[in-house]
Parts: structure tokens; sequence; C-alpha cells
């Protein structure tokens, strides 16, 4: 039946064919053998902690410190743009974004169908409308073709993911003539064509939770090289007031403030970008080449990308058999979002979206992080591979 398979009649998604299997088939884990290895972990070394005890020591924590100034001007230094406003979450990025350009009830906003569903529920929070389209099986992001046949007199936006670390085709989607947000969340150090995740839209953004390749617990940021729409941002960003006219409020603004200490956190991480971006890359190499000759595949890349693993990703004919195999053996694996287009808050929604909804059926996430050693690779790949049968072939 190839990629999509027998309907699930929870909610109509296709799920994947694929031959029945039983765990009772597969060995156990042998007593002591089994460990835990988390999803992602945020590494933190002596940069970061130096740069909080200095934050600390000056009694500065709030969202208008030093810190942040300096963590803004090293990130639009590194991504090559004009601005960046720190802010708490990547989700609030996004927020910001659309407020920016004005964006709100009435207006609509394209969205790709898999993704987390941060980006439309952001478009919610404004008072628009989400618009879901496919995406494309060759790069699992947005399907320019998709985006044509949903364009309106009341789209504003596209929101363009760069999905797992994957970017977008933002050559295509600059022929619309509408303005491009970049999601870049979960895309540090991928590139376009040359052009670092970050640089691609008109306005973009990124994520620093604590499971990013560069990470600050919580915290985001939206970059733009439109000086007017960063001045906006920021006014925004600040309970709607300019830092020269304090407690007089010019539009209607909210506290989206990155607090100090974020800042900090991130500044050491911004010094690491390189270390830790590579770090993330090497894990993928190293699962691709521990599953290779499996049934198990991983993400494509596009030829115009260059791919930043976030969290590796693979699909599988059985996923739910290797995911509960994998927990066996205390290997926190988790099957990716499931489509937009099924989420109570988005639906119902009319309309199918294949690719995604079979790509979700499939792919499921294996642990990855700067500290990963050798061992822990082998030994998830191992039991990767007996999940699937393939192990000592």
């Amino acid at each position: 039946m190839g990629l999509l398979g027998a309907k699930d009649p929870d909610h109509g998604v296709e799920t994947p064919a694929h031959e029945p299997s039983s765990l009772d088939q597969l060995p156990p884990p042998v007593p002591g053998t089994a460990r835990r290895i988390p999803l992602s972990t945020v590494t933190i070394g002596a940069r970061e902690r130096a740069y909080v005890n200095a934050a600390l020591d000056a009694g500065w924590i709030s969202g208008t410190g030093p810190f942040v100034r300096e963590f803004e001007r090293r990130l639009a230094e590194r991504i090559g743009r004009a601005h960046v406003v720190a802010v708490a979450t990547g989700t609030l990025a996004l927020e910001l974004a659309l407020r920016a350009l004005d964006i709100g009830v009435g207006d609509e906003v394209i969205v790709p169908a898999l993704t987390f569903a941060a980006p439309a529920s952001s478009v919610l929070a404004v008072g628009a409308t989400p618009v879901l389209v496919d995406i494309t099986p060759s790069s699992w992001t947005i399907s320019p073709a998709g985006v044509a046949e949903r364009l309106s007199a009341r789209t504003r936006a596209i929101m363009a993911v760069d999905a797992l670390g994957h970017p977008a085709d933002y050559d295509a989607l600059a022929g619309f003539g509408v303005p491009v947000i970049e999601d870049a969340a979960e895309a540090h150090g991928a590139r376009y064509k040359g052009r670092p995740t970050g640089s691609l839209g008109h306005v973009s953004i990124f994520s620093f939770h604590a499971n990013k390749a560069i990470a600050t617990g919580e915290g985001g940021c939206v970059a733009t090289d439109a000086v007017e729409l960063a001045e906006r941002m920021r006014i925004i960003a600040n309970h709607g007031m300019r830092p020269e006219h304090p407690y007089v409020h010019e539009v209607v603004g909210r506290n989206y403030r990155m607090t100090n200490l974020s800042a900090a956190v991130g500044l050491g991480q911004l010094d690491r970008w390189d270390e830790l971006t590579a770090a993330r890359n090497q894990v993928s190499r190293a699962y691709d080449r521990l599953l290779a000759g499996t049934t198990c595949e991983s993400r494509p890349v596009a030829e115009w990308a260059t791919y930043a693993c976030w969290l590796h990703t693979v699909t599988a004919p059985n996923r739910s058999a290797a995911l509960a195999y994998l927990h066996e053996w205390g290997v926190d694996a988790r099957a990716i979002w499931p489509p937009l287009s099924v989420q109570p808050v988005f639906g119902p929604v009319d309309r199918r979206f294949p690719v995604a909804e079979a790509i979700a059926g499939r792919a499921f996430w294996l642990p990855t992080y700067a500290e990963m050693t050798a061992d822990d690779l082998e030994f998830v790949a191992g039991a990767l591979r007996t999940a699937l049968g393939t192990a000592d072939r």
C-alpha cells in the first residue's frame, strides 16, 4: 500500500501499513543493562555559569539588562541580521512578529500542516485564521504548490517552518508577494542555498527552549532587517512603551522580554554555537551509520539545504513496536507531532494533507544532545536494530 496505509477510525488520518509484530517476540532487557537515555538535555558549561554569576553579582536579572542587549547584538552578527529582539519564548516571538505586521482579526496566515502547534496557535492568539497546507515529501517543509492553492485576498503572511532543522524553500515562497515569517525554532546552524537560517524571512524567529541546540531554558527572538519593524517590535514587547518615554504607552503592548539571566545563559551558548551545533550533527551522522541497512530511514534533505540536526528523526514501518521496545530499554524516543489538522484546537478541518499525515504516522525522534557518547549511540541503535528485526545482520 506504500507510505499511506489503513485509515485510523479515530480521526480519519492514514496510518502506515505494516505487518503486525509482537514485543513478546523480542528479547527483554538483560537485568542491569537498561539505562535512562533522555530525548534531549541542555549542555551548560563554565562560560554560561560565569555570565549568570556576573548578572547575579550585578543584581540585574530583569528583562532590560546589559546581557540582553549583548545577546541581541551577538546573535544579529551571527545570522547576518540588522536587528534582533530577544523575547521570553519562541512562541511569543511568533506572536510578536504577527502583531508587528499588524495581522489580526479577518486575516489569514498560511501554515504547514506538520509542525509543532506554536505557529498556528500564535496565529489564533492574534485573532487571525491559520490556513493549513501540506508539506513536500522531499524536504518535509511547506509546499509552495500548496501555498499557491490556498492564497486568498485575506492572506497576510506565510509561516514557513524550518522543520526539524531543514529550511523551507524561501526563493519559491518569496514569489507570492506576501511577507514570509521564518520559524527557525529548530534550525540553529542550518542554511538555505548558503544563507543562514534566521535570515531568510521578512521576519524570522528562533526558539531557545532547553531541547534546542542553542538553549536558554525558555527563550526566543525575532530578527529582521527592517528598522521600522524592529522598532515596533521593541515597543510592543515592552508594554507598548519606548525606553526613552517610560510609562507612556503608545500601543497595546505586553511584556515579551527575555530576562537578563536567560540572556546570560544564551551568551555563553552563543560563544559555543559552532561546538554545540556540530555535536548534534555528529550524533545524526552516527545514527545514519549505525542504522544503515535497516528499515529505518532518516528524514530527507533537499539538495538546496544544509540540514542542522535538532532531534534525529527517522521513519520505520512499525513505529509503535519500535518505540515500546526502546522504552523498555530506558531510551526516551518519541513519535513526532500529529498533523495540525487533527488537533482539536484547530479543527474541524475539511481537507486532507496526505504527505503530512503519512510522515506523522511513521516518524519518530531518537535521543539527540551534544554530550551523547559513542556508547550511548551504540546502545540506542542496537536496541532499535533489534526492534526492527535486523540485529547482527
